[in-house]
């Protein structure tokens, strides 16, 4: 995928647009297009999957391992991102970068990246153990917004109207005053229009993906069936651990999230991921901060 060199809008179709970046040769990258989130500000899924995309430039033949992105403010449509990146190692085994995500005068972000070289004979395979819904006999998140409108979450609600991802719960949230013990939530994503083979494209693809979500339990009155409209949630820390080098993101991803743990509005996700025959592809864990909006 070629770094774009002319100021484009992102049509929110093609995802390759919305990662590419200009380059001024000095490991310093700005991006022009934006996917505005359901607050107005700039989708964080965009920040994680561009700083991988600019960390991965000066990085050749590895592949990520994983990305550490910690979130410092938020980031306003109106204005470029510039993704700054230190070479920070290169050995025989890794390579490791930091990247900060400047906005104006404003330091938005600080990431860091681990790279190694790729090899799919290395290590041991997981698999999912058990069955669960394919993508193909669920609903889709329109459709159960258009079946039940009370139930449509602000966080989730702008990828009803979102042509990149086709989103696929397979566990519905209930609305209780308590969580359900182990309640674990799953759902599928895909993208609806493919990505070429490129460099970590797929990688940057899933770190885009992987910010779609909320679960309801990190909220601390979750029984209200629009429980995002009533409290704003700020994403500290957003972790992605990659297993395999043979992820796929033109396919179905499947995203287990354990049940969250909170504390006064502090709530850690943890989610495993796995490619459609059931591979052990990725993990994440979320560091966020809920509380009640003004």
């Amino acid at each position: 995928m070629m770094l774009h060199t002319s100021k484009q809008y992102w049509d929110q179709r093609d995802l390759v647009e919305l990662l590419a970046l200009d380059s001024d040769g000095q490991n310093r990258y700005r991006s022009h297009a934006c996917d505005i989130d359901a607050i107005g500000g700039i989708y964080g899924g965009q920040l994680i999957a561009q700083a991988l995309w600019a960390a991965a430039q000066s990085v050749k033949g590895r592949s990520p391992s994983m990305l550490q992105v910690t979130f410092l403010q938020e980031a306003h449509p109106l204005d470029s991102i510039e993704y700054s990146v230190e070479l920070l190692q290169d050995d025989r085994h890794v390579s490791n970068r930091h990247v900060y995500g400047v906005q104006g005068t404003g330091l938005i972000f600080s990431a860091h990246a681990t790279f190694q070289q790729a090899d799919a004979t290395s290590g041991r395979s997981f698999y999912l153990e058990r069955p669960l819904p394919t993508p193909e006999s669920l609903p889709a998140l329109a459709e159960l917004v258009a079946s039940n409108p009370q139930r449509c979450e602000s966080y989730q609600l702008r990828f009803t109207d979102c042509p990149v991802l086709d989103v696929r719960p397979i566990h519905d949230e209930p609305c209780t005053e308590q969580p359900q013990v182990n309640s674990e939530i799953g759902y599928w994503i895909r993208l609806n229009q493919s990505l070429p083979d490129e460099g970590c494209l797929h990688q940057a693809a899933l770190a885009y993906m992987s910010a779609c979500w909320l679960s309801r339990s990190l909220a601390p009155s979750f029984s209200m069936p629009d429980t995002w409209q009533h409290y704003s949630v700020s994403n500290l820390n957003h972790s992605l651990w990659f297993h395999s080098s043979q992820l796929d993101a033109n396919d179905w991803l499947l995203f287990l999230k354990d049940p969250d743990r909170t504390l006064s509005g502090h709530g850690l996700a943890t989610t495993r991921i796995y490619q459609r025959n059931g591979l052990f592809v990725a993990s994440m864990v979320q560091d966020v901060l809920v509380s009640r909006s003004a």
